[in-house]
């Protein structure tokens, strides 16, 4: 167990600082390395990609806190956009978390590898173009509050916030980059609240989950990772202040593409 509680620290760690300077949830990094962790010590059996999921959005909700605390202190957040797409990302999250018990494990697993490798190579080759808003679109209200939802269904299969889907949307909606990165941080504490409350009605009738579960969320995972992402996503927000915004993309799609080969040969 001590041993156990010394990995989740540093992957808290790691996810922390991540998700301050890309404004997603940190789900990229817990995902893949609980179901490392957790195949190792043998916790959950046939459920354990479906326990890392769960487990990794309820990590984010004290990560997207703490992130989303210095975003908007540094007046980062886009609000008129957020308020719109928040309905339709709590009814998408709970229920992709819903639908989860029935998909396979291992759908889930190559869901996020085929997701990581596509998302991690389009903003590595356009990196070079991130500044540029020319062809920036405005969507109706609706519009909106249902891309939140899609993004909420399928932040939900893969336990991620959302962000690496919410930075590019924002985007093509010709928000500032670094604006796109903060209001993305705070769109994934409603993904991380509505995914956790689905996966725990989803999982809680499960008899062969490990000891301290709650649903689907591992109790002992979430606590020791929100320990030090919570400080850490603070410090990482102040990261991202000092780099420029070509390096920021180009940063964020080369570490995606580096956790799908990890998973892949995992």
């Amino acid at each position: 167990m001590v041993v156990e509680f010394i990995i989740f620290l540093m992957i808290g760690a790691f996810a922390g600082l991540l998700a301050g300077i890309f404004g997603v949830g940190g789900g990229s990094l817990i995902v893949p390395a609980l179901i490392i962790v957790l195949n190792h010590f043998n916790h959950g059996g046939e459920w354990i990609n479906h326990i890392a999921v769960a487990s990794s959005l309820a990590t984010i909700i004290g990560t997207s806190l703490s992130s989303s605390w210095v975003q908007n202190k540094n007046h980062n957040i886009q609000w008129s956009i957020l308020k719109k797409m928040v309905l339709g990302c709590m009814i998408g999250t709970m229920g992709g978390s819903y639908m989860t018990p029935y998909i396979p494990g291992v759908w889930l697993k190559w869901i996020f590898i085929v997701f990581l490798i596509y998302t991690g190579s389009k903003f590595i080759l356009k990196s070079t173009n991130v500044a540029q808003n020319r062809n920036a679109v405005s969507f109706h209200d609706t519009i909106y509050i249902i891309i939140g939802g899609l993004i909420g269904v399928f932040a939900a299969l893969v336990g991620v916030g959302g962000g690496v889907l919410v930075v590019p949307f924002l985007k093509k909606c010709g928000v500032d980059i670094r604006k796109a990165i903060g209001t993305s941080a705070a769109f994934t504490l409603p993904v991380a609240l509505g995914g956790t409350i689905g996966y725990i009605i989803a999982g809680w009738n499960i008899e062969e989950l490990p000891e301290y579960s709650l649903g689907f969320v591992y109790l002992p995972a979430v606590i020791s990772i929100m320990i030090t992402s919570i400080p850490m996503a603070k410090m990482g927000v102040q990261i991202a202040q000092g780099l420029s915004i070509n390096k920021l993309i180009k940063y964020f799609g080369i570490f995606l593409l580096l956790i799908a080969i990890k998973l892949i040969i995992s």
